[in-house]
């Protein structure tokens, strides 16, 4: 019990590094997200869960504006990251998502080498000021997603010729090379075999000593393997947020105990 209490101490000592109030999210006339009110922690990982639809990508989604690409959408309320309301008018959006990185569902290497991959946000954002700086960069990436060992004999061999797992974790070096503040991981596993699963899990546990990660995941194991925190999604609501072990041990909404013992999903 003192572990926990002590686990809970630390994770709330750690600073807020995104805050959002009220957030709605609309699809057209269809109302997908639902009032939502939440601080994620820097240095923490943040599991969102909930069943299919439930909101918790579309969510997500609102943290990099990613949600723009898409017409229809409409986002209100207020996100702010490090104080800053990311939806200013002034904040360019390609900017933000080189602090606010994000990583899919699927592997989706570009169609480059490599090293092509990962040097290609620092090239748009003119991070490096020299080749030199650049390679620096690229295999400081390539070590944070602990790939770096298996593929610097061919960092000129195209990314789409690497295995499931190891092109997830080119993507994961391909959105640290910016030197993002926040990861977002948006079903990173459901795409892997279990062994690439478990080297990409033990790579986002070694990830938030520099960022705060935010991982929706549709394993319930998963989420409380990897998080400190939990948010519960469910038709849109954000139901239930809070430490990791107390979500599932203990939540406190009868909604949320149902989706952990299996009686929704």
């Amino acid at each position: 019990m003192n572990d926990m209490r002590l686990t809970e101490k630390s994770v709330e000592a750690n600073d807020t590094k995104i805050s959002a109030r009220g957030v709605q999210v609309y699809y057209g006339d269809t109302h997908a997200i639902k009032d939502v009110d939440v601080d994620i922690a820097d240095q923490t990982v943040t599991a969102f869960i909930g069943p299919s639809g439930c909101g918790k990508s579309t969510f997500l989604r609102c943290l990099n504006r990613m949600n723009d690409t898409i017409d229809v959408c409409r986002v209100e309320g207020n996100i702010k990251l490090d104080g800053d309301d990311i939806y200013d008018k002034r904040v360019d959006p390609v900017q933000l998502r080189a602090k606010v990185g994000m990583v899919f569902q699927k592997p989706n290497p570009f169609p480059k080498s490599i090293y092509d991959n990962v040097a290609y946000g620092p090239r748009i954002h003119g991070l490096t000021r020299s080749k030199a700086e650049l390679d620096e960069v690229v295999e400081k990436s390539l070590r944070r997603a602990a790939l770096w060992n298996e593929v610097k004999d061919r960092l000129q061999a195209p990314g789409t010729g690497l295995s499931g797992g190891q092109q997830q974790r080119l993507c994961i070096a391909r959105a640290v090379a910016t030197s993002p503040e926040v990861l977002l991981m948006d079903e990173p596993c459901s795409a892997l075999d279990p062994i690439a699963t478990a080297q990409v899990e033990e790579l986002i546990d070694e990830l938030r000593s520099r960022f705060a990660v935010i991982i929706v995941t549709h394993s319930m194991q998963q989420a409380a393997r990897v998080s400190q925190r939990t948010a519960f999604f469910h038709l849109g609501n954000l139901v239930e947020f809070g430490e990791t072990g107390q979500i599932f041990t203990n939540p406190s909404d009868p909604r949320t105990e149902s989706y952990i013992t299996g009686r929704i999903g």
